[in-house]
This record gives C-alpha cells, sequence and structure tokens, in this order.
C-alpha cells in the first residue's frame, strides 16, 4: 500500500474517498469494510490537509465497486457530489458572479483538487463547450472519476444558478449497463462512447447570476486558492510540462527521448515520475492527438488530410485507424454526426 501522510502533494484530497464511504453506506458498506484494509477510517478522512495517493484511491473505488456490486457507482457519486466537496475552489466557484467566473476558476484551480485533470472553455458562436481533459489511467478510477465529474458539474450548475439548464454531455467511456435505469433520474443526458469529455450548452447560459454570489467572499477563496498552489509547488505540474514539451507548435511531437533530455533526467526517471503521477508517456501522447483531432475537426475549416498530416500521421488511412480505435467511428463520420447532433436536456428541474 502507498504511504499516505498529510505532506503527500501527489494524490486526491481525501474528501473524495469520504465522499465515497458516504455513497457506499447507503448499500451498508461500513467504513471498517472500505477503508480498514486501507488503514484508514472516517476519522482521518476528515483532515482537510490528508490527501491519498492515487494508487490507493484506485484502489478504495474497486473495493466499493466490489462491495456495492453496483455498477452505476459513479452516478451516485456524481449526483451527492457539492461544490463544497472541492475545498477553497468550490467556494470561490459558488460565490462567483455568475456562471462564466466560476468556470473560470475551476479551469484555474482544479489542479488543485485532482491531479491529472484540466478543465478548458471555449465559446463557438452562440453554443459554450466545457471540456475535461485526463491525462490519468489508473482504472477503474479514471473513467469513474470522469462520469462523476461530470454529472457532479451538471448537479451543481442547478444549485448555484437556481435555473434549469439544457445541453448535450458526450463522455468517452463505455455506456454503463445500468444506464438505462439511470436515463430519467440523472441531472444529465449522456452520450457515451465519444472522443471527448464535453458539456455543450448555450453560451448565454456563461452570463447567468449565481445564487450565492459574494465577491468579498470569493476573493478570499481565490487567494487561498493561490496559497495552496505556491505550496504545493512544481509537482502537480509535472505531467502539465511534459504534454507542454511533447507537443508545441511549430516543433510537432517529440519522443520520450527527448522529453527526458529537456528536463534534465533519464528516460527511466521521467517514466517513473509519471507513472507516480498515474499515467505513460505513450498515454500523454495519445491523449493529445486524440484532443487535437477533435478539435480539429469540430473546427470544420480543415481537410481531414490536412489534419492527419498536422497530427503527424504518415498518411489518412494511419488517422482513420488511430480515430477509430479511439472513438469507433471515422474522421469522416465524427464530423458529419457532430455537426448534426441535436441539443437534449443536460439538467432536469429536481
Amino acid at each position: 500500500m502507498s504511504q499516505i501522510s498529510a505532506d503527500n502533494t501527489q494524490g486526491l484530497p481525501a474528501a473524495y474517498a469520504l465522499l465515497m464511504l458516504d455513497v457506499a453506506s447507503r448499500w451498508g458498506i461500513t467504513e471498517e469494510e472500505l477503508l480498514k484494509p486501507f488503514g484508514l477510517d472516517r476519522q482521518t478522512l476528515t483532515s482537510p490537509t490528508l490527501r491519498i495517493p492515487l494508487e490507493t484511491v484506485n484502489e478504495i473505488y474497486k473495493k466499493a465497486l466490489e462491495l456495492t456490486e453496483e455498477p452505476g457507482l459513479p452516478f451516485y457519486i456524481g449526483m451527492q457530489m457539492k461544490l463544497s466537496s472541492h475545498g477553497f475552489i468550490g467556494f470561490a466557484a459558488m460565490t462567483a458572479d455568475n456562471v462564466a467566473q466560476a468556470l473560470e476558476l475551476v479551469e484555474r484551480f482544479i489542479s488543485l483538487r485532482i491531479m491529472g485533470f484540466a478543465v478548458r472553455l471555449e465559446r463557438k458562436g452562440d453554443k459554450a463547450l466545457l471540456y475535461l481533459e485526463t491525462d490519468l489511467t489508473l482504472q477503474p478510477l479514471r473513467d469513474g472519476v470522469v462520469a462523476g465529474l461530470l454529472i457532479g458539474l451538471g448537479q451543481m450548475a442547478q444549485v448555484v444558478t437556481g435555473e434549469t439548464l439544457f445541453g448535450v454531455a458526450d463522455i468517452d467511456i463505455p455506456e454503463n449497463p445500468r444506464f438505462e435505469e439511470f436515463r430519467y433520474v440523472l441531472p444529465a443526458q449522456i452520450h457515451f462512447n465519444q472522443p471527448h469529455n464535453r458539456i455543450t450548452f448555450d453560451a448565454s447560459y456563461l452570463d447567468l447570476p449565481l445564487v450565492m454570489a459574494d465577491s468579498a467572499s470569493m476573493q478570499l477563496a481565490v487567494e487561498q486558492c493561490e496559497r495552496e498552489l505556491v505550496a504545493i509547488g512544481l509537482t502537480n505540474r509535472f505531467v502539465r510540462q511534459v504534454r507542454e514539451l511533447i507537443h508545441q507548435d511549430g516543433a510537432g511531437f517529440r519522443s520520450v527521448e527527448a522529453v527526458a533530455d529537456l528536463l534534465h533526467m533519464s528516460e527511466r526517471t521521467l517514466k517513473r515520475q509519471l507513472a507516480q503521477e498515474g499515467t505513460t508517456f505513450s498515454d500523454i501522447l495519445e491523449n493529445i492527438r486524440r484532443q487535437m483531432a477533435v478539435r480539429l475537426l469540430d473546427g470544420n475549416d480543415q481537410s481531414i488530410e490536412r489534419i492527419a498530416e498536422e497530427l503527424g500521421y504518415s498518411d489518412v488511412a494511419n488517422f482513420n485507424r488511430a480515430f477509430k480505435r479511439w472513438t469507433g467511428t471515422t474522421p469522416g463520420q465524427y464530423r458529419r454526426a457532430n455537426n448534426e447532433k441535436p441539443d437534449t436536456v443536460l439538467i432536469n428541474a429536481t
């Protein structure tokens, strides 16, 4: 078992393990059953400074799935997620002036809470696109966090705005066997097996005021988040640094050896540090290419041949095979389907 300490900056805050415990308790699962194998208990998880290594969180999540025998567990976790679950980031977001400001704060500080994940907001005409990107590869934790966060974002959006919102949620994981039973009670309509994790909604929602807007409180929370960023230092930015070195405009895609040289470390050390972050060099490279492919295809102003070349593929056939491996469809089919996809309900009134 990985060492757990309050000084561990490479894991997830204990609050998320506590959230898992609270959800699992619905099935009569006790803290002793879920946590004792990992040397943890509820009292320990209430520490605001404790972080748990990703490998340990992954094992706790596996144990929760095993004990509850509930494949829909990430749906329940997402529905029970509150902004307060995310510490000072959540407090800053809920006291922001409007939705746009709240999302900007999440985009800026998400690495404080959930390592290996990033949020990116784009505006395209009258639509807003909120992407959730990750280099985490530990399973089943990776897919569970993706599903839980997307559902949680929808759930929290209704709470902070007091509005019923509409949109489309795409998710890159296989369809959950429990989804049909959840379809009409989940706060989001989800399209599974997509090439990205994204919520698309009307851009006018970004101007919606928040019911708990408080500029003074938000500023205090932002200052605390900034102090935490300084305290964490470079540790949580390592994967981001590797991503930036793998691909830069005009430089193409670098090899693992080239990136290690630029970081003044051996290839072995680079791979070991990435493993500690729950990912690998090849997974990051693959993820970059997939995300770039989706953005370029969404742009709809470049030919598929040009996109394949920009992504470093020797020919279109290789790009087609890679994209079909990622998404189950070809670039051409994805572009046509994406342009025709209608909006559906994202958040239902409760």
